[in-house]
């Protein structure tokens, strides 16, 4: 059968998804406002400010060449923000993002042109309380670790994201949420969140390994200095075979004059209905990264990773580089090589260029 190329491929995702026509559209309005409608004030990375509505935004194209398997050039993410400040009690927010759109793809065994998903990311409300308090409720990241929490690809270390970041847990939670923030900056950052039923505009099958419901945790965050600290999570969430998951974390950030060190590690227990080889699920990562000018920097990370279906731990070695010529804009570059267990992330070279927009 005839490919159709990308851009028929992406006109024919327009066409069928109202949402995504939606993001493109607005998309396309945010980079061209602030040369058409003379807004001088507009900086890359910042988004537009409308008022009270700020629109921002990412986009991620991607490169995977691993050594086994087919090999892509796709749109990874391109993802929409509107949030808006209109008082105390309405401060609304929303991402919604096209992902796993292949501009090519080859090599592999039959495998097929991804067309793209629109995903539904967060949908929240904030209402702003005395002494630091926020309550939020609808759709919103589960606070498990960092790397979760920021989850932008201009803003994460690497194109490759480690399997403990996001495999073992609910990535999300679909409720209310308390957040607390010390006015002082003395005291830990703490949110508290409950996700009564299912999730709201759950990913497709495809690209999710577990869903979740019931979910209930908590994270705390305590700062080091201005950009360095250490976290706590913990959640509780049941998943779609009825297994009940108790997972605990640790996540940390420390710099060192021009080199960063950040991981995160997690241990959850499993009990109840569900297929697995072991009611133990556990990893984690440690990543150096060394900054060798403002637009150059080195980095690396060490995972190992034991899921509740994998007969032994997965061990992953990354190395890369990062160029960006601009705050807002990065190019990563990094090699990925399985050294034990049924690899995660495959063997092989990923390479990205990430605009915040």
């Amino acid at each position: 059968m005839r490919r159709r190329p990308p851009a028929a491929r992406l006109t024919r995702a327009l066409l069928a998804s109202p949402l995504l026509a939606s993001l493109a559209l607005t998309a396309g309005l945010l980079l061209a406002a602030p040369a058409q409608a003379g807004i001088d004030d507009y900086q890359l990375g910042q988004g537009l400010e409308l008022g009270p509505i700020n629109l921002a935004g990412y986009s991620s194209v991607t490169a995977a060449l691993p050594d086994q398997g087919h090999k892509s050039l796709a749109i990874d993410d391109l993802s929409l923000f509107i949030s808006g400040h209109v008082t105390s009690l309405v401060n609304p927010f929303v991402e919604a993002e096209l992902t796993g759109l292949d501009l090519t793809r080859w090599g592999g065994d039959g495998d097929r042109h991804r067309d793209g998903y629109v995903v539904l990311e967060r949908v929240y409300n904030d209402i702003y309380l005395p002494d630091g308090f926020t309550l939020r409720a609808g759709k919103m990241l589960a606070p498990v670790g960092e790397w979760n929490q920021i989850h932008a690809a201009p803003l994460v270390l690497s194109t490759v994201r480690p399997a403990v970041t996001y495999r073992n847990f609910s990535e999300y939670a679909t409720g209310l949420s308390v957040l607390y923030a010390d006015p002082a900056a003395a005291l830990p950052d703490i949110q508290v969140y409950w996700q009564p039923a299912e999730e709201l505009s759950a990913r497709p099958d495809s690209i999710v390994d577990n869903r979740y419901r019931l979910v209930q945790g908590a994270h705390v965050s305590v700062p080091l200095a201005l950009l360095d600290k250490v976290g706590l999570s913990f959640q509780r969430s049941v998943d779609d075979q009825g297994t009940e998951q108790h997972l605990y974390g640790l996540d940390g950030h420390y710099t060192v004059d021009r080199l960063t060190l950040q991981g995160e590690w997690t241990y959850s227990t499993l009990s109840g209905p569900g297929t697995r080889t072991r009611s133990r699920e556990w990893g984690g990562f440690l990543s150096p990264s060394y900054a060798l000018d403002d637009q150059w920097s080195v980095y690396g990370w060490y995972e190992i990773y034991s899921g509740r279906l994998q007969d032994a731990a997965a061990q992953d070695l990354l190395g890369g580089v990062a160029y960006r010529p601009h705050p807002a804009m990065v190019f990563k570059l990094e090699y990925v090589q399985n050294v034990g267990g049924r690899p995660v992330n495959p063997t092989g070279l990923f390479a990205s260029w990430s605009v915040l927009f």
